[in-house]
């Protein structure tokens, strides 16, 4: 009975160690955040998709303006590569990256992939994986420079939410 007594409190130690763990790596990080810039008219069939799914309001990410005018060598594709990485035990669910606007963005959207808009991305637990997120500029404006990309996630069915800054 008093070993039966010893081996209860050393599990019960065990899962309270476990169960903080968890929780205290219950995080995503990003461990690089990178950016390339090409002129929209080398993505040309890639705008005209954004274009019209601005124009019909279908648009699958983030518009910043009611629609697209002008062609494609008015804008930039800013693509930032994120490496999130999760410590912890329990995955990252419906993650999403978005840019704080600045002057001059027309719309943005998240990704596994940077050539398809919005596939769902999860983070699985003890994994790192690249996503990447995709921002329509003006050509004109000087979107490049500098950014802040609020990141959104849900961990256990609660959502968490951090900031993080390019440059």
């Amino acid at each position: 009975m008093k070993y039966a007594a010893i081996v209860m409190i050393v599990l019960a130690a065990a899962a309270l160690a476990l169960g903080i763990y968890t929780y205290a790596n219950a995080r995503l990080v990003v461990t690089s955040i990178s950016m390339e810039s090409l002129p929209a008219f080398e993505r040309q069939e890639d705008f005209a998709a954004l274009q019209t799914a601005v124009d019909q309001g279908a648009l699958m990410g983030t518009p910043y303006a009611d629609e697209v005018p002008g062609s494609s060598l008015d804008y930039n594709f800013l693509t930032f590569t994120f490496r999130l990485k999760n410590n912890g035990l329990i995955g990252a669910e419906m993650v999403e990256i978005q840019p704080l606007p600045v002057n001059g963005d027309v719309l943005s959207y998240t990704t596994l992939d940077p050539e398809r808009v919005n596939e769902s991305l999860n983070v699985g637990s003890r994994q790192e994986r690249d996503t990447w997120c995709v921002v329509l500029a003006s050509a004109q404006s000087d979107a490049q420079t500098s950014r802040s990309f609020r990141i959104t996630y849900y961990l256990w069915g609660s959502p968490r939410t951090m900031t993080v800054n390019y440059n």
